[in-house]
């Protein structure tokens, strides 16, 4: 009988694997590249309140969100937008 990882294991492997990925990404365009135009996204979008009178949820903590539990579950792209 084939185990099925715990979801501290599943989160413990993506956060491995995004760790692997955004170090690539970085590689591949650029400090300054990064720094310029993702960086500065993710810092508005982490500041950034999901609605205005939202103190929980800021824009990225919610995109973030949304994207593990396309990842941990096996959504589709398309069923996901």
């Amino acid at each position: 009988m084939v185990e099925t990882p715990t979801m501290v294991e599943a989160h413990e492997f993506v956060d491995k694997t995004m760790e692997d990925r955004l170090e690539h990404m970085i590689r591949d365009v650029g400090l300054q590249t990064f720094t310029k135009y993702v960086y500065k996204n993710m810092t508005t979008d982490a500041e950034t309140p999901l609605y205005p009178s939202s103190t929980n949820f800021t824009r990225l903590s919610v995109v973030l969100t949304l994207i593990n539990l396309n990842a941990l579950n096996g959504w589709t792209d398309k069923s996901f937008t």
